[in-house]
């Protein structure tokens, strides 16, 4: 923290300079009879003076947070900024900037530019106690998470927060948990053990890697790049349910990524662990899919954060060519939409209106991409329901053959052509036979499990024979 007394010894010497050019302003006041000019020098110093003070107050320094008057267990923090006295919107009343709105519930706070913040961290809303200077103790008001960060002419670094703000004031101030250091005892940050844990790995020193992750995931346990290697380390352990944990943690936290590799790699394992996981129940596969649905469509617009050539295109044509997603990933969406299909064969549309909630049924009933012959359009279920699904699902399985011909997607899309055969009219039939030839030799070719190719050559058969 020795840029914190570097930042207080500034400002002292300013606050200093300012108060001794004011009193010179005075005295010349006194002997001079230009008042007007003199006014303007006394007032230009004041303004010095005051520019001084607030930027006092938004210094960053470490204190202790409360929860209530009666807490016994004070949380390290930081401060890092102050709550804005005007906001960042002057066409919106100031009550409804600061969250009285619950429509809104967002507060702007000018940031310190010594502090590291980024979109989505937690911070904390405090009320600083009248013995603040001795004790640095602080009362927490709100939690929130903050949405975007700017940088302003007059305001300086100015972030938007997002929560619950109630009960929050002008007068208020904006904390965050401090870093914590790892159980060794040593000075080291989770930057630092995170390149530890890579040199091993690469190494193919499996057990100092997961030791050293863990000791990144004790300093920033929110940190989605520390969950998503950690969570690669498991699955190469086969720790799939401590992968699942990690790599859902890390999923939440996507948008801290700055790789836009390890995006698309974390969407694919996200994607991989909750398919597998998918339940039983024709109920709860439903209910759990159409969440999943929604996230990966969110997942999916939030790949434009990384620029706007990535943004996934409108046009079906330049996106059946152009996929930014790895062969897994669309391999997995494929057996999800098909169990999507699978269970909405088993209920009419009123069954299954009354088993959904409002937010769930528009997730089921958004526009999906679907197989109509060769071209692909945008279709919506509520018209062919589990048709769509099917089509969509055959779109992905092709999608990740174009990524890796000998990819089990190849396995899948058989499998499913085989099942959709015997309720299927001669036009359909064709198409089916169709995929059926042209992706089973090259299945064939690679070594796969033994049933699997057994029941590819059974359906090669039947086809032909057709």
């Amino acid at each position: 923290m020795d840029y914190i007394f570097v930042l207080r010894g500034q400002l002292a010497a300013l606050c200093c300079r300012g108060l001794h050019y004011v009193v010179l302003c005075l005295r010349r006041m006194h002997n001079d009879s230009d008042t007007i000019s003199s006014s303007m020098r006394v007032f230009s110093a004041l303004f010095i003076l005051l520019t001084a003070v607030s930027n006092l107050a938004a210094e960053v320094y470490p204190l202790t947070l409360y929860r209530s008057y009666g807490d016994m267990q004070a949380l390290p923090g930081l401060l890092i900024g102050k709550i804005n006295t005007k906001g960042t919107d002057n066409a919106q009343p100031p009550r409804q900037i600061l969250g009285y709105d619950i429509r809104m519930s967002i507060v702007s706070a000018s940031i310190d530019n010594a502090a590291k913040v980024y979109p989505g961290m937690k911070v904390f809303v405090i009320k600083r106690e009248r013995d603040h200077i001795k004790s640095k103790a602080a009362l927490i008001i709100a939690e929130g998470e903050i949405d975007s960060i700017s940088d302003t002419v007059f305001s300086g670094r100015v972030a938007k927060i997002k929560g619950q703000f109630s009960m929050v004031s002008r007068q208020y101030f904006i904390a965050v948990a401090e870093p914590g250091r790892s159980r060794e005892g040593d000075r080291k940050d989770a930057e630092t053990y995170l390149l530890e844990a890579e040199r091993h790995r690469h190494e193919n020193d499996l057990a100092r890697s997961a030791q050293k992750l863990q000791h990144a995931r004790e300093l920033e346990p929110n940190n989605p790049l520390i969950n998503l290697r950690y969570a690669q380390l498991a699955l190469k352990n086969g720790a799939e349910e401590k992968a699942r944990a990690a790599l859902k943690k890390a999923f939440g936290d996507r948008r801290r990524l700055e790789d836009v590799n390890d995006y698309l790699i974390l969407g694919a394992l996200y994607l991989r662990s909750q398919v597998t996981a998918l339940p039983s129940q024709n109920k709860d596969v439903l209910k759990t899919a159409t969440l999943l649905l929604s996230q990966m469509r969110q997942f999916e617009k939030d790949l434009g954060q990384f620029g706007k050539d990535l943004t996934p295109p409108k046009a079906s044509s330049f996106r059946y060519k152009h996929s930014r997603f790895t062969a897994d990933y669309h391999l997995n969406y494929g057996i999800l939409l098909r169990a999507v299909a699978a269970t909405l064969r088993e209920y009419n549309p009123a069954a299954i209106s009354k088993m959904l909630e409002y937010a769930e049924r528009d997730a089921l009933y958004a526009p999906i991409e679907t197989r109509v012959g060769r071209e692909r359009v945008l279709a919506l279920p509520r018209k062919q329901w589990d048709r769509a699904y099917t089509d969509a699902a055959i779109t992905h399985f092709e999608l990740a053959l174009k990524k890796d011909r000998h990819s089990e997607a190849a396995y899948e899309l058989i499998d499913l052509c085989d099942s959709l055969w015997e309720g299927s009219d001669n036009n359909r039939r064709a198409l089916l036979k169709e995929m059926i030839e042209r992706h089973a030799p090259a299945y064939l070719e690679a070594p796969h499990e033994d049933q699997r190719m057994s029941r590819v050559r059974r359906v090669l058969n039947k086809v032909n024979q057709a």
